[in-house]
C-alpha cells in the first residue's frame, strides 16, 4: 500500500509506522488520543502509551480541512498518539473498492471516514470493528447522538461507528419566484401544509412554452431510492421489512399504498406539469434549472445546500416535506468514523474517533462544518445558531423528530439500480405504477436472497 500524507509526501505503511514521531514533528501531522471512557467528555493533557493510527478519508481538500481540525487540536493534547493520514479525493464506490482491496490484503487502515450507506458491504466482509463494548465502556448511549445516527451504525444488534455528521432532506424553496407568481408563505405554513397544497403552489409557478415545454419548473424529485423512500413513507408504504432482508414494498398490506405513492410522484411530470419530463423539451441543454432561479422547489435540500447555494441571486429558504395521507418522513442519512476489526491500536482508535465525533466536533464546526453534528450538545450549542442569509436551521433539527432511516443493505449500488430503473420507465410511461412496484418487489428479492 503505497499513499501520501496531506503534505503530499509518498509513504508506505511500514516506513511509516517506523517514522511517525518524526512524521507529527515535521509535518503537522495530527497526533492525537483521548483516555477510554472519556468520550463526550475533555480530553485532559497526559501521557499516553505512544500509539500510531492510520487514518483514510475520501473528499475535497476544502471538505477534509474540516474533519483534519480536531486531529489538529488533538495533537496537541496527546503528543504520544500520531494520527498519519491520507485523503483521497474520489467518489464513495471508489473508496469503498480501495478499502476492500486493502483490508483483503491485510493492510488496511486503522480507521477511516465515509458514508454510512458504506458500512454494510465492510461489515459483511468481517473489516468494520464491533464497538458496543466500546460504547458501554464509555458510557456513550445512543440518545447523546441526532435522529437515526447510531441505528444507521447498527448491524446485527451490534453498533459498527461513530457518528461524524448527518442531513436530513428538506425542500428549498426560490422564495422570489414564488413571490412573483402570487405565492403567500405564511409563518410556519410548512409544519401543516399538505401535498394538495403543494401541487396548488406548483401549478402557480410552472410555466409551459407555446410547445408545450415546461420553461419554468415547479419541482424536480428523481428515480433513485434517496427520492423513493420519502415518497412511499408518506403514503404508509415501504420497501424492506424491519431487518432489511427482504423486500416488502409488493405485500398485499404494502402494494396499495406504494402504487398509489408512485402514481402521486408521477401525476406531477403527467397530470399536474409541475415537474419536468427525464428528456426532452423540459429540460434546456446545459442550464441547472434551480441554480438560474427557473424552479420554484428542490426537492433534496440538506444542509450541505447552506454552502452550495450561498451565493445565489434570488432569495431561497429551506422548509419541511407536506404531509402525505399517512403524514410524513423525512429520509436520514450520515457519515461516521469507523475501526478496522484488526487494527493493532484498537484503544488508541476508539479514543480519537469517540472523541472526535463528540467534543472534538467543535473543533469540525470552528473549521467550518461539515453537515450537521451528529453528537447533540454541539448541534445544539454551536450549529443551529450559525447564521447563513437567514436559512431557518433549525427546521433540519425539527425534521430530525420524524427522520427514517434509508433502507441500508449489503448491495447498496445494486438496490438503488432497481429502482431507479423501474422509477424511471414509470415517469417515462413505459410502465404504469403496478408494474413498477411489482417489478422492484421481484427484483429486490432476488437480489437479497443470493
Amino acid at each position: 500500500m503505497v499513499g501520501q500524507t496531506s503534505t503530499g509526501t509518498s509513504w508506505t505503511r511500514r516506513s511509516m509506522l517506523g517514522a511517525t514521531s518524526a512524521l507529527a514533528t515535521a509535518t503537522g501531522m495530527a497526533a492525537v488520543g483521548c483516555g477510554a471512557g472519556q468520550a463526550g467528555g475533555q480530553a485532559a493533557a497526559g501521557a499516553k502509551a505512544p500509539a500510531t493510527i492510520v487514518f483514510w478519508c475520501r473528499d475535497s481538500k476544502e471538505n477534509y480541512e474540516k474533519l483534519e481540525a480536531p486531529m489538529i487540536e488533538y495533537r496537541k493534547r496527546f503528543p504520544n498518539i500520531t494520527i498519519a493520514d491520507e485523503n483521497a479525493n474520489m467518489s464513495d464506490t471508489e473508496f469503498n473498492t480501495k478499502l476492500r482491496a486493502a483490508f483483503a490484503g491485510g493492510s488496511g487502515p486503522d480507521a477511516w471516514w465515509s458514508a454510512t450507506r458504506l458500512l454494510r458491504p465492510l461489515q459483511a466482509i468481517g473489516a468494520a470493528a464491533d464497538l458496543t463494548q466500546f460504547y458501554a465502556k464509555a458510557k456513550l448511549t445512543p440518545d447523546k447522538f441526532y435522529g437515526n445516527s447510531v441505528e444507521e451504525l447498527t448491524v446485527d444488534g451490534k453498533i459498527h461507528g461513530v457518528p461524524q455528521g448527518w442531513g436530513i432532506g428538506l425542500l428549498g424553496l426560490n422564495k422570489n419566484l414564488l413571490l412573483r407568481a402570487g405565492v403567500t408563505l405564511a409563518p410556519d405554513f410548512d409544519k401543516t401544509w399538505t401535498q394538495a397544497q403543494f401541487i396548488d403552489m406548483l401549478k402557480k409557478v410552472a410555466r409551459s412554452d407555446e410547445q408545450g415545454n415546461l420553461g419554468t419548473w415547479g419541482v424536480e424529485w428523481g428515480t433513485d431510492v434517496s427520492n423513493a423512500m420519502p415518497n412511499l413513507w408518506e403514503f404508509g408504504a415501504d420497501l424492506l421489512d424491519k431487518d432489511k432482508k427482504k423486500a416488502i414494498i409488493n405485500s398485499p398490506a404494502i402494494a396499495p399504498a406504494a402504487v398509489q405513492a408512485f402514481q402521486w410522484w408521477a401525476d406531477l411530470t403527467w397530470v399536474h406539469r409541475v415537474q419536468p419530463r427525464r428528456t426532452g423539451g423540459d429540460r434546456p441543454q446545459g442550464v441547472n434549472m434551480w441554480n438560474t432561479g427557473r424552479q420554484a422547489v428542490s426537492g433534496n435540500a440538506g444542509p450541505n445546500v447552506l454552502i452550495q447555494w450561498n451565493n445565489f441571486d434570488f432569495e431561497w429558504d429551506v422548509v419541511l416535506r407536506p404531509l402525505g395521507p399517512k403524514g410524513r418522513n423525512h429520509r436520514f442519512y450520515s457519515n461516521a468514523y469507523y475501526q478496522w476489526k484488526d487494527s493493532k491500536v484498537k484503544d488508541a482508535t476508539w479514543d480519537y474517533l469517540s472523541w472526535a465525533g463528540t467534543d472534538g466536533m467543535e473543533f469540525t464546526e470552528a473549521a467550518g462544518g461539515y453537515n450537521i453534528p451528529g453528537y447533540k450538545k454541539v448541534a445544539d450549542a454551536v450549529w443551529v445558531g450559525k447564521k447563513t442569509n437567514n436559512i431557518n436551521r433549525q427546521r433540519w433539527l425539527d425534521a430530525a423528530k420524524d427522520g427514517k432511516a434509508q433502507p441500508l443493505v449489503t448491495p447498496w449500488d445494486e438496490q438503488n439500480a432497481i429502482i431507479s430503473k423501474h422509477r424511471a420507465d414509470l415517469i417515462d410511461q413505459k410502465i404504469n405504477a403496478k408494474v413498477a412496484v411489482e417489478s422492484i418487489d421481484k427484483e429486490l428479492t432476488a437480489l437479497l436472497s443470493k
